[in-house]
């Protein structure tokens, strides 16, 4: 993960600017907005096409990577990131399957609630973990 320390400000403006720690334990900000970084990452053409065919949660690390920057490192972002998704039913995670021209499907239940909401809350409670444990 490159770069330095991602701020995050909120999208009132009127809020403290805070690194990705604090926003995790923060949730809306003190202005009722939400917090959004400072500069948006982008991800270039070649790096999505390098995805493919990758284990999920190696993807999520360089997704998530830059968005977390300063404050986790890679090692321990890609720990977390493993062990949050080894817990779906499916070897993919969220397999994309193609039921037509143009149109495909994304499988969101194969986590450990068979639920769509796991895909996120499995690797965020271990970013929680990780943060207060920080603290």
């Amino acid at each position: 993960m490159e770069g330095g320390l991602t701020r995050y400000i909120s999208t009132r403006g009127e809020a403290p600017t805070l690194g990705f720690c604090d926003v995790m334990l923060t949730g809306l900000a003190r202005d009722g907005g939400l917090y959004v970084p400072e500069s948006w990452p982008q991800l270039s053409p070649d790096t999505i096409a390098g995805f493919f065919g990758r284990p999920y949660w190696e993807v999520a690390v360089e997704v998530i990577g830059p968005f977390v920057a300063g404050e986790l490192s890679e090692a321990d972002l890609g720990r977390m990131a493993n062990e949050a998704y080894a817990t779906f039913r499916h070897p993919a995670v969220v397999p994309l399957n193609q039921i037509g021209p143009h149109q495909f499907l994304l499988e969101l239940f194969h986590g450990p609630t068979l639920a769509f909401k796991d895909v996120a809350m499995q690797l965020i409670s271990r970013l929680m973990d990780y943060v207060l444990a920080k603290r």
